[in-house]
């Protein structure tokens, strides 16, 4: 195997410090007119460069067709960038949701209080009740058990990290 020639040397360095369009090289991948004088000239006589070139302009397309794909963290990596603002401090905002909660309690017991002391809940409760006696008793109370992690998990408010962003 022979050395490569200054001429390929020269060739392939001032090749790569050319900053091409991609457009130009999909539509003239021979360098009729994008690559210098004497460079074409080198690829006319020379037939290591003629391959040089080929490969050269095979990469360019191959590294200048690739879709990086997008970042799908890159929003909340912006996000957390920024500064916090602030609208409402901690302490006022746990003013208002506790009112609002306690606002909410009140409004729920006025409209269900008539309806717990009536008697009528128990009458919507009973079947649930007679079931449970039926089924859950006769299986050591293991029934039981899995109704009751079942409401829970389905009551229980997924997340731990809420994040107001502004």
């Amino acid at each position: 195997m022979s050395a490569p020639s200054p001429d390929l040397d020269r060739f392939v360095e001032r090749l790569t410090e050319l900053d091409l369009d991609p457009e130009l090289l999909r539509e003239d991948p021979t360098g009729e007119r994008w690559l210098p004088r004497s460079l074409r000239q080198l690829v006319t006589h020379d037939p290591a460069c003629r391959q040089e070139l080929a490969e050269f302009v095979e990469m360019e397309l191959a590294l200048l067709d690739v879709h990086e794909p997008s970042d799908v963290f890159f929003t909340r990596q912006v996000m957390d960038r920024l500064p916090t603002l602030e609208a409402v401090d901690d302490r006022r905002r746990n003013w208002i949701l506790a009112s609002a909660y306690a606002l909410a309690i009140g409004v729920a017991y006025l409209l269900l209080g008539p309806l717990l002391s009536s008697g009528e809940l128990t009458s919507w409760v009973e079947p649930v009740h007679h079931w449970y006696h039926a089924h859950a008793v006769e299986a050591g109370g293991m029934w039981m058990v899995l109704l009751l992690a079942a409401c829970a998990l389905a009551l229980v408010p997924a997340g731990g990290d809420r994040r107001a962003d502004a």
